[in-house]
């Protein structure tokens, strides 16, 4: 079962409303689908989606270094020889999504030829995950509206809400939407490094009287001493995002004790290091959960097989497709009662739809 052929897919997916954050924006969904045909026919997918501001990578550089480089790089090697998929991989620095998008249609290709599901394949089994709906930034009414919306359309009973601009609006914010909810659904908040160290320490009162789950990336992610400082003095857990894109970063986090979450997000980890992060945060009693980076269906299919592997106290975020008016996946994902429903079937149980893959790819 050798790697045949690999394609880089760009497409340009509209979205219902853009998703605002602290430090950018984003208006579409440009994502680059991958497709890893092996030599007796077997095809994986997955779903590549660029963060040039955090990862320095775009469409069309994704596109460029895997047709161009890992496309040959890979060629011929057995699809399940992970071992020297990942030494081509070392061989050319970063590029992290493009190397995760690989990887995971890699692994998708390898079970559809077991005929077994990806998180059997993983060590899991297929079931229903609690999975949040991330507000975006926007007026305090705009957000309200956001959240008893999808609450009532989707059953969702975990909030994560962006913040980090404004602290008193954070609060407010905050304040609002406990209200709304009431004291058993969860709230974690995401500050993508938005707050300095002492003011968090100066919110951190308020965070704790409103029984917020876990506050992500709260201070600019290279500051471990600054997140040390805090957490010594606060009650409410940090979880590492930007921190702790690689497993060595993980590592490095974990040892410094700033942490005590992890975001896995196998959009940019694949499913090979999101293993590692995972026996990593294992090893230092450290709670993870699954995260999203702008995943489409077929992404956020792919990384709920893989959460389908461990036990966590915190929702997933597994909600991010919703934001798309459209998809190139053969089948919807569903959410119901605050659950994703896991698609069944060999690999992460989509495959692409070609009616739609061609009305919205962008290279031909």
């Amino acid at each position: 079962m050798a790697i045949r052929q690999i394609e880089a897919i760009p497409v340009a997916i509209p979205m219902l409303r853009p998703i605002k954050w602290a430090r950018g924006e984003i208006g579409a969904i440009d994502n680059v689908i991958v497709v890893v045909t092996l030599s007796e026919g077997t095809q994986g997918i997955a779903d590549a989606p660029p963060r040039p501001t955090i990862y320095g990578e775009t469409q069309k550089s994704l596109v460029t270094i895997i047709t161009d480089h890992f496309g040959k790089a890979l060629a011929g090697i057995n699809a399940f020889d992970l071992g020297s998929v990942w030494s081509a991989f070392d061989a050319i620095a970063w590029n992290p999504t493009a190397k995760a998008a690989l990887d995971m249609a890699l692994y998708d290709a390898q079970a559809k030829a077991l005929g077994v599901s990806c998180a059997q394949l993983l060590g899991g089994a297929v079931k229903p995950l609690p999975v949040n709906w991330r507000l975006r930034l926007g007026t305090i009414e705009e957000m309200l509206a956001e959240a008893e919306q999808m609450m009532d359309r989707h059953g969702f009973r975990a909030l994560k809400v962006k913040c980090g601009v404004d602290r008193k609006k954070d609060i407010e914010v905050l304040r609002a939407l406990r209200k709304l909810v009431g004291d058993d659904a969860e709230i974690a908040i995401d500050c993508n490094q938005g707050y300095s160290a002492q003011g968090l320490l100066e919110a951190a009162p308020d965070f704790e009287e409103l029984n917020i789950a876990l506050i992500e990336e709260p201070i600019p992610a290279r500051d471990g001493a600054g997140k040390r400082f805090a957490a010594e003095r606060m009650r409410v857990p940090i979880s590492g995002d930007d921190s702790c894109m690689t497993p060595d970063d993980v590592l490095h986090e974990l040892k410094l004790g700033g942490i005590r979450s992890v975001v896995i997000k196998c959009a940019r980890t694949g499913y090979t290091q999101s293993r590692q992060i995972l026996a990593l945060a294992k090893a230092y009693y450290t709670p993870v959960h699954n995260g999203t980076q702008a995943d489409m269906q077929i992404g956020s299919a792919a990384a709920a097989h893989f959460a389908c592997t461990y036990q966590t106290p915190h929702a997933h975020e597994f909600s991010s497709f919703l934001d798309a008016k459209d998809h190139v996946a053969d089948r919807d994902l569903v959410i119901k009662d605050g659950m994703l429903i896991v698609p069944e079937g060999p690999g992460i149980g989509l495959d692409l739809d070609p009616e739609k893959l061609a009305k919205y790819r962008l290279d031909k």
